[in-house]
C-alpha cells in the first residue's frame, strides 16, 4: 500500500504547508482520498495527479480544512477536465447535507449540472463500517467536535491486510487508539506542543499515551508551526517500540505488512 502526504498542516497552512490530506494507493484497489482541505486539488496536481484519478474520498469531518476543496473538485470535473466514472463520497452522518451547502456558497447554480456526475455519498456512522474502491473502511469515535456532529477516525484495509489508520482531528481518545490497533501505519495529528490546543492532540499528550499506542507505527501531521519545528530534536530523546516520523508535503511512504516495522522507507 502507498500513502502520498497531500498536504500535512494544521488548518492555518501553517509553515507555509497544505491542509492534511492523504492519498492512498494499493496494487489491486482504486486511488482513495482521506480528507480534501481547499488546498487539495492544488496539491495533488503539485504532485502529479490528475483528479479524475481519484475513485473515492473518505471525510474525518466536516471542518472546512478537510471538505473546503469539494467545490473546486467539482467545478474541475464539470467544466475543466470532464469527470467520467463514479466518485464514491464517504463521511460522518451530515456529509451530505454539508457538501451541498459547501457548493451551493461558493458555485451557486451548479447544482443544475451534477447530473453529469455519478457521486454517490455514503454517510458512516462511528461502529459502521463499508468497503470503496478495493478498501475496508471502519469509522470510529473521535472527541473533537459537539453533537450533532459525529467526527471520526477512520481505519483503511487492502485487499493484502495492510492497514493504515487516520485520526483526523481529534484529542486522544478510545476511538483513536481502537483505530489504530495493530495497524501497519497511524497517522496521527500533533497540532501543538502542548495543551490548550482546542480539542486537538499535542505532543506532550502523546509523549504520555505512547504505552497505550498499540500500532506498529506512528506518523505526526496537522502540524502547527512549533511542533513542525521542534518535533525532529524531541523525538530523538523518546524511546518507543515503534518508529514515529514527521510527516511532511508531499511524502510518499510504502505501506507493507513484510516490513518488521510496518513503515517502509520513502519512495
Amino acid at each position: 500500500m502507498k500513502l502520498t502526504v497531500i498536504g500535512s498542516a494544521d488548518a492555518f497552512n501553517s509553515a507555509g504547508r497544505r491542509h492534511s490530506c492523504y492519498l492512498i494507493e494499493s496494487p489491486r484497489g482504486g486511488k482513495l482520498m482521506i480528507d480534501f482541505g481547499a488546498t487539495a486539488l492544488l496539491g495533488l496536481r503539485a504532485l502529479g495527479v490528475e483528479p479524475n484519478e481519484l475513485s473515492a474520498i473518505a471525510f474525518t469531518h466536516l471542518h472546512g480544512d478537510h471538505i473546503g476543496g469539494y467545490p473546486f473538485l467539482i467545478i474541475d470535473a464539470l467544466y475543466n477536465n470532464r469527470r467520467t466514472h463514479p466518485l464514491r463520497l464517504l463521511g460522518p452522518i451530515g456529509t451530505r447535507q454539508a457538501l451541498s451547502t459547501l457548493l451551493q456558497a461558493t458555485y451557486a447554480g451548479v447544482e443544475k449540472d451534477l447530473n453529469r456526475l455519478e457521486l454517490p455519498i455514503e454517510e458512516l456512522a462511528p461502529g459502521s463500517r463499508t468497503s470503496v474502491a478495493g478498501y475496508e473502511v471502519c469509522a470510529f469515535e473521535a472527541d473533537h467536535m459537539d453533537p450533532p456532529e459525529q467526527p471520526l477516525c477512520l481505519r483503511v484495509t487492502d485487499d493484502a491486510g495492510r492497514v493504515i489508520a487516520f485520526s483526523g482531528d481529534t484529542r486522544l481518545c478510545p476511538g483513536l487508539f481502537a483505530a489504530a490497533e495493530g495497524a501497519d501505519l497511524c497517522v496521527a495529528e500533533c497540532t501543538a506542543l502542548e495543551p490548550p490546543a482546542g480539542r486537538h492532540s499535542t505532543f506532550a499528550e502523546w509523549r504520555e499515551a505512547f504505552t497505550d499506542f498499540r500500532g506498529r507505527a506512528l506518523a505526526f501531521t496537522h502540524l502547527g508551526a512549533d511542533v513542525r519545528a521542534a518535533l525532529p530534536s524531541l523525538l530523538q530523546g523518546v524511546d518507543t517500540p515503534f518508529p514515529i516520523r514527521v510527516l511532511d508535503d508531499g511524502d510518499r511512504l510504502e505501506i507493507g505488512a513484510a516490513d518488521a516495522q510496518g513503515l517502509g522507507k520513502p519512495s
